[in-house]
């Protein structure tokens, strides 16, 4: 088997350096090439044909969002951000580079010596591999080229309507929940609870952009808070968010409880416990195939169920496996979601204003 090819883009030669030499010290990949900016990083690209980007996000003359840009326009590769902070200036467009096709962002390892370099550097080594498999498709300048005109919002089966949201994603989740929450009116009558997989150092970060993209409130999950209209909740990063009986928070941080910390399996069941087919769960791209077993449990109980389609997904692994498990109501193109899901709203609306 061949090994997995890597371009790296960093501006500071150390971070390189330290980046080059982890790739390199792994029996199953190579360093192929190296840029100081966004410029060599496109260039490079057309080059070297690498199965795998690690791209700084502040660089001089190019910074890496208006590489990722270039680069998923003219040869799509998968990308992943790497930022040495967390400032705003930083998290901003990383996560701006994920809606134009990067894939995930992380924080660059620490040097040697440092309690954390370990944990640090196996994270990244292990999410290259990951992310060298995954397809990326072509994202044109243009914002249009992922819509179909045809796409309408399903026509439902006579059910109760729905009085939350529970939404599940991991790799390629942030572009699609700005493509959802942006879409959501400001009066949305249901709140949504998410579990979004990504490092918790960068959650605050991600809640934060997505509240700038988003009509509705959006904050991370407090225990005992009761989940209202019109807000948005992430589970925090260290605990499994449940909804408990008395539809308040539960938070829960045993370890070993589940494969992910927070967990989408956890947060769609106690959903399925606490609403019965009073909910709509949706599943969205992923890598994995967290969230399709507490999916099921939702479809089970009567609620309303949604799988991201492949053509729209990043990793069609989480999606797949929940539509493979029969979890899936229907598997719909991430453009769809928004509609659907204000289509749902408007029927909940609709049965408070008859009360």
């Amino acid at each position: 088997m061949l090994p997995v090819k890597v371009l790296i883009a960093d501006d500071s030669a150390t971070a390189r350096q330290l980046m080059v030499h982890l790739i390199n010290h792994s029996a199953d990949m190579v360093v192929v090439g190296q840029a100081h900016n966004g410029q060599q990083a496109v260039r490079l690209t057309h080059e070297l044909h690498p199965d795998v980007i690690l791209m700084d996000i502040v660089m001089p003359g190019m910074d890496g969002l208006a590489a990722a840009r270039e680069i998923m326009c003219a040869q799509p590769t998968p990308i992943v951000m790497v930022s040495a902070g967390l400032n705003k200036q930083e998290t901003n467009v990383a996560f701006q580079a994920i809606r134009t096709g990067a894939l995930t962002v992380l924080q660059k390892p620490v040097g040697p010596g440092h309690p954390d370099y370990a944990v640090q550097s196996v994270s990244l080594v292990n999410s290259v591999r990951a992310m060298a498999g995954v397809k990326v498709i072509h994202h044109r300048k243009s914002d249009a080229a992922a819509y179909r005109p045809d796409i309408e919002a399903p026509v439902f089966i006579e059910r109760e309507p729905p009085e939350i949201t529970a939404i599940a994603a991991s790799t390629g989740g942030p572009a699609a929940l700005s493509e959802i929450f942006s879409g959501l009116p400001p009066d949305f009558p249901l709140p949504v609870v998410v579990v979004q997989h990504i490092s918790s150092d960068f959650l605050p970060s991600l809640v934060e952009w997505l509240g700038k993209t988003a009509s509705l409130t959006v904050k991370i999950a407090e225990a005992g808070e009761e989940p209202v209209p019109a807000h948005i909740y992430f589970a925090p990063g260290d605990a499994h968010l449940e909804v408990a009986r008395n539809r308040r928070f539960r938070l829960d941080r045993t370890p070993g409880k589940a494969s992910y910390m927070p967990s989408s399996d956890i947060l769609l069941e106690s959903v399925a416990a606490s609403f019965g087919p009073r909910a709509v769960g949706v599943v969205l791209t992923g890598m994995g195939s967290d969230g399709a077993r507490g999916l099921r449990a939702m479809r089970d109980v009567g609620a309303y169920t949604i799988a991201q389609d492949e053509a729209t997904s990043v990793v069609f692994g989480m999606p797949q496996e929940a539509f493979l498990s029969g979890a899936a109501c229907d598997v719909l193109p991430i453009k769809a979601v928004a509609p659907t899901l204000a289509s749902l709203g408007a029927r909940n609306r609709k049965e408070q204003t008859h009360e």
